[in-house]
């Protein structure tokens, strides 16, 4: 119980996960919910408690009976080294290059098989990086997971060929939570991370361009979103929208006003800062991703577009 560090062999390449189960559970968890790093040093340590906004996923978990599962992605080849995943972008020349996606699926199958769960209970959230691998894991294997959700990243304006540009086998229930401010995943699309202006990481497409591009997958585009604005915490950069999509596959879409790239919390707070901008507090990602998995969880009456194994 609790975090324990494992690791798993795919494709000759030794991978690491972190697991936290929580100490209460007894039985089958209520899901399990793999929680991607972005690019940078910190790699699994986001499951430290406290020390980043994803860490919440631990203290949700513990609470609500999920299983909480951080992988980690490996070293790019850029200067620092930074532990980053290999998502859909074409242009990015300092990725390493290995297949995330495959290591990814082998360990949704190893949690499936080692808590008895279907793929109705599978899910996957991730932030900036992480939130490309996630939108990458569902163009490439979305019969895998039931829903995702991202914060702070968006589609490559230059895909790789196949699933990456043709898009999912399968509509998919998607919550994208994104900040007006962001000049690392830049919010009107551009270059990602281009602190040394080479542009090495790619180009991603617009925030609301990412958007449509999911309303288009989920057969949403002529749905007339309801709009709910949340600004509990006055001391941040603007309030938190949130613009729902119903239907059979539904899109929730957050667009937090002057926020920077730091994924939002109410608990895990970040100062402001030059490089990722000022962090919304109005809402926890970790919760409200949470939520949306939850009501898509079997016996809640959410339905979905193809059976799940």
């Amino acid at each position: 119980m609790g975090l324990t560090d494992q690791t798993m062999v795919v494709n000759g390449v030794t991978r690491q996960y972190r697991v936290h189960v929580p100490a209460t559970l007894s039985g089958e968890p209520k899901a399990v919910v793999l929680v991607l790093h972005g690019g940078g040093g910190e790699g699994m340590d986001v499951a430290n408690t406290g020390q980043h906004p994803l860490s919440v996923f631990r203290s949700v978990a513990d609470r609500e009976g999920f299983v909480a599962v951080y992988p980690g992605g490996l070293a790019d080849t850029g200067a620092a080294g930074n532990r980053s995943w290999n998502d859909c972008r074409a242009d990015n020349t300092v990725s390493s290059g290995a297949d995330d996606v495959g290591f990814l699926a082998a360990l949704v199958e190893r949690m499936r098989t080692e808590y008895g769960l279907p793929t109705s209970r599978m899910f996957m959230a991730g932030g900036s990086n992480g939130a490309q691998m996630t939108h990458a894991f569902a163009f490439n294997r979305a019969d895998l997971v039931a829903a995702v959700a991202t914060s702070s990243g968006s589609l490559p304006q230059n895909p790789k060929a196949g699933p990456c540009t043709t898009g999912p086998s399968r509509p998919l229930p998607i919550l994208i939570v994104h900040g007006t401010g962001d000049t690392q995943m830049p919010w009107n699309g551009g270059c990602v991370a281009d602190l040394g202006g080479l542009c090495n990481r790619g180009r991603v497409i617009s925030a609301e361009a990412t958007r449509d591009r999911w309303l288009q997958i989920n057969g949403l585009t002529s749905m007339s979103p309801s709009q709910t604005v949340l600004d509990d915490n006055r001391t941040d950069a603007g309030p938190a929208n949130r613009f729902d999509y119903p239907g059979t596959i539904p899109l929730q879409w957050w667009r937090l006003d002057g926020a920077g790239h730091t994924v939002s919390s109410q608990t895990v707070l970040v100062s402001p800062n030059p490089a990722t901008g000022t962090q919304n507090r109005d809402i926890e990602f970790a919760e409200m991703a949470w939520a949306f998995f939850k009501a898509r969880l079997p016996g809640t009456g959410a339905s979905v577009s193809s059976p799940l194994r």
